[in-house]
């Protein structure tokens, strides 16, 4: 309750008090986009629509973010920090019409309703093209300060090949800069005392890197279930330590499943029942922190944390600074959601969106954070979609995501770890906006752009 209190604390001094109302735009500002992944493609696209002057800026020299593989760990060719997480042979654990983005279907055919990591990254390539948003993005341009200055917003980059510093005037700024992209590493006790190799999943690039190895995985996300489908049968004995109190599927052969690590030791770990493992790599999957080193405090009007960015008012406006958002950010939420939030901010841009009185955002986002865990402040939640978007898209024109989204996230929620091995047979069919079929079809292609 106290780290509540003051996490509301720190907001409450962002706010001053009084009304505010965005106001139609004599002129339509500049916007800047930080970030090419999903996000912020989606968001260029629905800008370009609503005829409004855009760059987005990207760190690296290749628009996809976390869905472009690279071999590569820690930096990119340039020296500047990579933010993708991609492994070689991904899958998708969301089903595929969840990520098609409007007005470029995904093309139909004998496929799988998960699709491979390098389909989805054809994907928005092709989603670029087709849109023209290349001549948007400014690649090599890392974003080392935003900086409130008056009434506009003050971006500055590094070029990543020169290392020049720029600095460039926006009057509207989109924050799409990734979920994925800064490791959570917890720490364990004794862990310096390990001798062995210790990588979070963001560093993991390829299951024949650990072919013959014994190899520790810790936690019981989507990230650990797909590494252990993929390490299973290449390791000499695959451990996998979590908490999870669920209906795991049964594996057998090399699968080892243990409690919570009590500490580790030079050639392995005590778990929290005092059995012992002896492995040669610690692959901790332990999620990602937010992350907005940017963000210049306090002229930006947010805070934030590991664990949270406060205050958004629908977990995308900047309450205090409505010419900001932050697409994306909301925990578990799909891809057409995304879509939404980018097609609203170009809308909150164009000065087609009135918004309620700041005194009111402010209001109902203290009146909904103050029943929550900081961690759970930005949670959207894959199957509360069809209420967020209601709540979100009210009063606009903005196309709803088809309720039976979230009809199939709420009925299958569990699959990725209930079926970890086995649930990309699925084939999920749509057959209206409201009901679907699921059936066994175990597909050979996961790329209908292979086809």
């Amino acid at each position: 309750m106290g780290h509540r209190t003051c996490v509301i604390f720190l907001c409450l001094l962002n706010y001053l008090p009084g009304g505010y109302m965005v106001q139609q735009l004599a002129s339509r500002p500049r916007v800047c986009i930080i970030g090419a992944g999903y996000s912020g493609l989606a968001t260029a696209r629905h800008m370009i629509d609503y005829g409004l002057n855009l760059t987005v800026f990207e760190a690296s020299n290749y628009i996809g973010g976390t869905w472009r593989y690279t071999p590569r760990v820690g930096t990119d060719e340039y020296g500047a920090p990579l933010f993708t997480s991609a492994y070689k042979d991904l899958r998708t654990n969301s089903f595929y019409p969840s990520m098609e983005l409007p007005d470029y279907p995904i093309p139909a055919g004998p496929v799988s309703s998960f699709l491979s990591g390098p389909c989805i990254y054809k994907y928005l390539e092709g989603y670029t093209k087709q849109f023209n948003l290349k001549k948007y993005i400014q690649f090599r341009s890392l974003v080392t300060s935003v900086e409130k200055v008056g009434d506009n917003w003050n971006v500055t980059y590094m070029k990543t090949d020169t290392k020049q510093n720029v600095s460039e005037e926006c009057g509207f700024v989109v924050v799409a800069n990734g979920e994925y992209i800064a490791p959570h590493v917890p720490y364990f006790a004794k862990q310096e005392d390990f001798k062995g190799k210790m990588l979070h999943s963001h560093d993991y690039r390829d299951s024949e890197d650990y072919r013959g190895l014994r190899v520790l995985v810790v936690g019981a996300g989507p990230s650990a279930f797909d590494l252990a489908a993929h390490l299973i049968n290449v390791t000499s004995m695959f451990i996998h330590s979590h908490h999870l109190d669920a209906n795991i599927q049964k594996v057998y052969g090399n699968y080892k499943r243990k409690p919570d690590i009590k500490h580790f030791t030079p050639t392995g770990a005590v778990f929290e029942d005092d059995s012992t493992e002896e492995f040669d790599v610690a692959i901790l999957c332990t999620g990602y922190r937010y992350s907005f080193p940017f963000l210049n405090y306090p002229s930006s009007g947010v805070t934030s944390s590991a664990k949270y960015i406060l205050p958004l008012y629908n977990q995308l406006i900047n309450i205090n600074h409505p010419t900001m958002t932050f697409v994306g950010t909301g925990k578990y939420s799909i891809g057409l959601v995304r879509d939404r939030q980018g097609h609203y901010s170009a809308q909150l841009a164009a000065g087609l969106v009135k918004l309620p009185s700041k005194d009111e955002m402010f209001q109902q986002w203290f009146d909904h954070a103050k029943r929550l865990t900081p961690k759970e402040i930005n949670l959207i939640g894959y199957e509360n979609t069809a209420n967020y978007m209601d709540t979100l898209l009210n009063g606009t024109d903005i196309p709803r995501v088809p309720l039976v989204f979230t009809t199939i996230l709420r009925n299958h929620i569990d699959l990725w770890y209930t079926e970890f091995l086995t649930f990309r047979n699925y084939q999920i069919n749509l057959l209206s906006d409201t009901e679907y079929e699921m059936i066994v079809k175990p597909q050979k292609k996961i790329c209908p752009f292979d086809l």
